[in-house]
């Protein structure tokens, strides 16, 4: 196979420019990096779960990182992805990642509607959460407590940047992800309620604590701006606030540890 060796090669350029945003969104990709991610990536492939556009790795990186060789091994059986050998330089050139364990794959992102969830699941709305670390760890923690759809409101930090994306965990593919302008809240608030969906935002103004009698009915979990809390209109959409009891010592929590706790007290139930 034939390595590429210039930085200014079109597919080396195509891929470095996934990390600019108006790109993604213009080609509808994007890319997730590393061995156990792009290996988990490639089983799902199979279940025609993910689309794969293609797989860029450095052979001398790839074969120096632990399971880099299995790796090398389970990519030849996919014939009908396209594989691309870069020169450890070039590929170093192309992640943001210091320490790149020198694979990557390209995939199609996947853009959901409100109409293709599944109503039997819970869901969790971001309104206009701007910190990508703290999109991530939100993501991987939903994830982890079988929630399936989430929703993002205009201003939350793109979930297909490479911050937000190393923090999922590779969570990413496993949940779906919607994004919503403020013209549309209304609708898609109108359509979890026609299914049922009880409304609980977080809010430190409200009087009711977070209890396990809450979740009782099907949720649909509303966390706000890191600074400013849930909007004006989401509030006044929401069936009811709540806030997670905590000690006099701090004002409040950080959005994803308290996402965690509603989420955690959601799984239980």
């Amino acid at each position: 196979m034939e390595i590429i060796t210039s930085k200014s090669n079109e597919k080396v350029k195509y891929i470095r420019n996934l990390n600019e945003k108006k790109f993604r969104q213009k080609y509808n990709e994007y890319y997730l990096e590393g061995i156990k991610v792009v290996s988990e990536l490639l089983d799902i492939y199979n279940k025609k779960a993910v689309d794969i556009v293609s797989i860029a790795y450095s052979n001398m990186i790839l074969k120096e990182a632990n399971g880099g060789i299995e790796l090398l091994k389970k990519i030849e059986k996919f014939s009908d992805i396209e594989i691309i050998n870069i020169d450890s330089n070039v590929f170093k050139s192309i992640v943001e990642t210091v320490n790149t364990q020198g694979i990557l794959a390209v995939i199609k992102i996947n853009n959901k509607t409100i109409n293709e969830i599944d109503v039997s699941s819970n869901v969790l709305i971001l309104d206009k959460l701007q910190d990508s670390g703290n999109v991530g760890t939100i993501i991987r923690t939903a994830d982890s407590f079988n929630v399936k759809n989430i929703i993002c409101i205009s201003g939350t930090a793109d979930v297909y940047s490479q911050k937000v994306l190393r923090s999922t965990m590779a969570s990413i593919f496993r949940v779906n992800i919607i994004y919503i302008n403020e013209k549309e809240i209304k609708e898609n608030i109108e359509f979890l309620k026609k299914n049922d969906y009880h409304l609980i935002g977080t809010s430190l103004q409200s009087n009711t604590f977070v209890n396990d009698k809450l979740f009782n009915k099907k949720c649909a979990i509303v966390v706000g701006n890191e600074s400013n809390g849930i909007s004006d209109m989401m509030t006044n959409l929401c069936d009811m606030l709540v806030k997670i009891p905590i000690s006099d010592s701090t004002e409040s929590l950080n959005v994803a540890c308290a996402t965690s706790i509603l989420l955690y007290e959601q799984y239980k139930k």
